[in-house]
């Protein structure tokens, strides 16, 4: 195993994964409508993918880069939705500002986790 930018791409995202769904847990009164469906969806899928691939890596396993990016691209859509969701129409639901803080935090984790995405895209795409 060698550490190199696509290992340190799929740290970074699996903490910011982590992240989100730590601020969303910290808040337990929200509804799951179809909306928490997605994020909630989102977040827990590439948090079973993105530790499979890590796993992967870590192991010596040979990853097909298009499946790899395949991933990464609908990654980059999910975490664009959700971290939209999030800031839009979640943010106002909560009348205290810790919670509020929290939930703006986990949809600005989520927007930044979709820009990581597409980084390791294209860092894939180059190697």
């Amino acid at each position: 195993m060698e550490f190199n930018n696509r290992l340190l791409l799929k740290i970074i995202e699996l903490a910011f994964i982590t992240s989100a769904i730590v601020m969303i847990e910290i808040i337990s009164d929200h509804s799951y409508t179809s909306q928490a469906m997605l994020v909630c969806g989102t977040l827990t899928g590439y948090l079973i993918i993105c530790c499979t691939l890590l796993l992967g890596h870590l192991l010596g396993a040979v990853i097909d880069k298009r499946i790899d990016c395949l991933f990464s691209i609908g990654a980059i859509i999910m975490f664009i939705g959700s971290g939209i969701i999030v800031m839009d129409r979640w943010t106002n639901e909560f009348q205290h500002s810790e919670d509020r803080n929290a939930i703006k935090t986990a949809g600005v984790f989520m927007l930044i986790n979709a820009f990581i995405f597409l980084a390791d895209t294209l860092v894939t795409l180059r190697s």
